[in-house]
């Protein structure tokens, strides 16, 4: 019993060993979770030779969709892809599409009404007519054209869906014949098999295309709890057979195995005989080794293909994937190593996993591992690292996590195995947490009853903590020292502080506290007077402390001995008010800079816990923006929230507004606009090579410096602007700037700025808006549908040139604007320099008469 007293950290960690005993045994959804985002990061580690060419992708992508028309096509656009793949020879067909009803055609429909029409007219003889509409009826018929291509080409596999249900499979047996016929004879139950659903719900392309089809396999995805896909599940058991994946049957034919020799034991492998046996879950499915993210394989357009622009030789000997990956038709699936991996490249890296044998297991003794990582944690945790030093428990407390991090990632990236170790790992972290924590509280038990608390410990602490910024513990270390002259006086600084910090009620009891020791000390009194009644109305500047400041201002109170801080950066002015907040002017007293102060109070437009989630929005706003380091590109020093308040300290822009400029009477010279313009633009490029978009680019916006240096203000604050606007349902100023998928609630990307940016060169270069209107509404409806006018028209002074790329920037469809703000700016290099070399040639003409 004396090691429990002297090490009572053994209990902590027995007691959380057995909690992770008894989590391990009955699984928690999030742990599980954790382990498969290691599992993501372990394949995405893994390191495996490339030898994709043996499959390619025909894919039905947005191109073909737009070039052929709207999806679903008329079956005959299938049937000149396949005829055209089968013509290279490819091993297989995989026509990834299902087709389980008859195409619908009312001319077909038609003509089968007067076929049976001169049927009985013509009394069973073959005329000529009746000849005809059977010519005509075999070119209007799609489906049978489908069929005859399947089985000219002779490799076509198709694919069935099984549709849940709730309903019980019993004794049902399957009857259609060519299903029958492509399911899998040889399957056993395995020892540490899982009872798989059966399905008593099919759907199958029609018998015609079954008739033809060189194989069959189904298609239902293998879903994670975190809504990815990492797994294929080969065998699917229907009523009384089992079908094959989609991608499986694929592989077995592609190394020449039969249905006849494919073997499952269910729960542990699935056998292509002779070739390669594949290690399966408990749920015979297979863990997908992915060849890296999207692009991997090598596809081609359908649209190209069909068109014969695609050689033969990319197809010939190769399994042939014909999927749609095409907005609106399907979604793309999350999974290990990408968010948007379309179906076909899916189906292709199974394919690979089986052909090339790269597989990953959960070895059948993985749980007994786990079970017995987590009994050495406990070990480790309760009797080894309570007896050592802080320091050699650390460096034992790294070694063990780096071995159980490196072990996992080693066996599966090298064997292919897939060890779970995030409840062993937790445990470890948890534990050594634990045991540093008990350790240093007997630590500073045991130093607190050698030392004591000295008032002299105490005023130091104090005075460190207030220094911090931490008010209330340099209080409560003030009040365990004796109130003499010098206390009094540290006092009076730390309410002092309090004022600055804005916390009025905690200030006025450091007065009341300085009070019950001496009444009389300063003019205590009437300033805790002042501040509790600031407090309770929480107006701020209304005759504060002797001020007649305005409520309009929560934070300055006019003629106040006390000048507010937020953060570290003392507020000297108020500069002026924006749609979400007011401006100050600033100075960071630890290096004496002058900065500007952009405060933000969410409480005003959102409910509490809105608002908590606004602000914690604006500060990875405020992040993003601040790690841009452009010399066109305000710079943001930092960011922070006190109270109710959120704040963003940047450069302080000497200079104003291109708002003045705007304006027909004061337009900047054309010369000087096209390099100012060039600017932003590739200050706005830099950014969106950081993943950032302004959103809100206009002359406001924009400021021009005494030196001549322009500067785009407001990063990252247009998103949380436009959030509020959403949330109060009001739109906070006209969107003469806005770009058409801006205003119509589209995602948007860098070229939504460019589009802002032609707004606002044109207002500089004539004095007008391209778009305008007499309210919000058709305003919006200009900038939607209603071309910008002619440039020149309003200032024959503008270049055609300039004239053009102003045109280009303000193209409604974003798909020919500038893609990209650097080529903007280009342009405009390019017309300046132009510019100048004329101008120089003129005046060296002039200077040579």
């Amino acid at each position: 019993m004396d090691i429990f007293k002297k090490h009572p950290a053994i209990f902590l960690g027995l007691g959380i060993t057995l909690i992770f005993l008894v989590l391990n045994i009955i699984h928690v959804d999030f742990l599980d979770g954790l382990e498969l985002k290691f599992y993501d990061i372990r394949m995405k580690l893994k390191d495996i030779p490339a030898n994709t060419e043996n499959i390619v992708l025909v894919d039905i992508d947005d191109d073909s969709i737009d070039k052929l028309g709207r999806w679903p096509w008329p079956r005959s656009q299938i049937v000149k892809a396949i005829n055209k793949i089968s013509e290279a020879g490819p091993k297989l067909i995989g026509l990834n599409i299902m087709y389980s009803e008859p195409e619908e055609s009312n001319a077909l429909k038609q003509l089968k009404l007067l076929m049976d029409l001169v049927k009985s007219e013509a009394k069973g003889k073959d005329t000529k007519i009746l000849r005809a509409f059977k010519r005509a009826e075999a070119e209007l018929d799609n489906d049978n054209k489908l069929a005859l291509a399947m089985k000219k080409a002779g490799n076509v596999v198709l694919p069935v869906i099984f549709k849940p249900s709730r309903l019980v499979a019993g004794n049902k047996k399957a009857k259609n014949k060519y299903l029958i016929a492509q399911s899998l004879s040889h399957v056993t139950q395995g020892e540490n098999a899982k009872e798989l659903e059966k399905a008593v719900e099919i759907i199958t392309p029609l018998d015609q295309f079954l008739k033809a089809t060189k194989g069959l396999g189904h298609v239902n995805l293998a879903y994670d709890k975190d809504g990815k896909i990492r797994r294929d599940q080969l065998i699917y058991p229907y009523r009384d057979i089992y079908i094959p994946s989609f991608a499986l049957k694929l592989a077995a034919l592609y190394l020449n195995v039969s249905s006849k020799n494919i073997e499952a034991v269910l729960g542990s492998s699935v056998s292509l005989k002779p070739v390669i046996t594949i290690p399966t879950t408990e749920k015979s499915e297979l863990l997908i080794s992915f060849q890296g993210g999207e692009g991997m394989f090598k596809t081609y357009s359908f649209f190209d293909v069909i068109n014969n622009k695609i050689p033969a030789e990319a197809f010939k000997g190769k399994i042939v994937l014909i999927t749609p990956s095409a907005s609106g038709i399907i979604n793309p699936l999350s999974t290990p190593v990408g968010q948007k991996m379309s179906l076909g490249e899916f189906t292709a890296n199974v394919i690979w996993t089986i052909v090339n044998g790269q597989f990953i297991q959960q070895p059948s003794w993985d749980r007994f591992a786990g079970i017995g990582m987590i009994l050495v944690v406990g070990l480790l945790t309760s009797l080894v690292l309570p007896r050592m030093k802080a320091i050699f428990a650390g460096i034992t407390f790294i070694l063990f996590i780096a071995l159980l991090l490196g072990s996992s990632i080693y066996f599966f990236i090298s064997k292919g195995l897939w060890m779970q170790i995030t409840y062993p790992f937790l445990q470890l972290i948890i534990g050594y947490i634990g045991v540093v924590t008990i350790n240093f509280f007997i630590t500073e038990t045991g130093k607190e009853k050698i030392e004591g608390e000295s008032a002299e410990t105490n005023r130091m602490l104090g005075l460190s903590f207030q220094s911090q910024g931490m008010l209330d513990m340099a209080f409560d270390k003030f009040r365990k020292v004796p109130v003499d002259d010098e206390t009094k006086d540290l006092l009076y600084n730390l309410a002092l502080d309090y004022e600055r910090k804005r916390q009025y009620n905690k200030a006025a009891s450091v007065y009341e506290y300085i009070e019950q020791h001496d009444p009389d000390y300063k003019n205590i009194s009437e300033r805790k007077k002042k501040l509790l009644r600031a407090s309770e109305t929480m107006v701020f500047g209304d005759g504060f402390l002797g001020g007649g400041g305005s409520s309009d201002d929560p934070l300055l109170a006019q003629d106040s001995d006390t000048r507010p801080t937020l953060g570290r950066y003392e507020v000297i002015k108020q500069l002026g008010k924006g749609a979400m907040g007011i401006v100050y002017l600033g100075q960071d007293p630890r290096i004496n800079r002058t900065t500007a102060i952009k405060t933000f109070r969410f409480s005003d437009d959102f409910e509490p816990e809105e608002a908590e989630k606004m602000k914690q929005k604006f500060f990875r706003e405020a992040e993003s923006a601040g790690t841009l380091s452009h010399p066109n590109i305000v710079t943001i020093y930092d960011a922070g929230d006190e109270h109710d308040l959120a704040y963003i300290a940047m450069e302080y822009l000497d200079g104003h507004d291109f708002q003045t400029y705007t304006k027909k009477n004061n337009l900047l010279p054309m010369r000087k606009v096209i390099d100012y313009v060039a600017d932003i633009a590739e200050g706005l490029d830099y950014a969106h090579e950081k993943g950032i978009v302004h959103r809100d680019i206009k002359p406001a916006n924009i400021m021009l410096l005494k030196n001549g240096v322009v500067k785009i203000t407001d990063f990252g604050i247009a998103r949380i602007t436009a959030s509020s606007q959403t949330q109060t349902g009001v739109v906070k100023g006209t969107p003469h700037y806005m770009s058409p998928e801006q205003i119509s609630g589209k995602k948007v990307d860098g070229r939504s700025d460019i589009f802002s940016l032609g707004a606002m060169l044109f207002q500089l270069l004539t004095g007008k808006l391209p778009f305008r209107g007499e309210n919000p509404a058709a305003l919006m409806h200009q900038i939607m549908n209603v071309p910008h006018p002619d440039i020149r028209k309003i200032n024959p002074k503008v270049l055609k040139p300039l004239a053009a790329i102003v045109d280009k920037a303000l193209e409604k469809d974003r798909n020919k604007r500038y893609q990209r703000a650097a080529h903007m700016a280009k342009h405009l290099r390019m017309l300046g320099e132009k510019i100048d070399a004329i101008i120089a040639q003129k005046k060296k003409n002039k200077d040579s008469l």
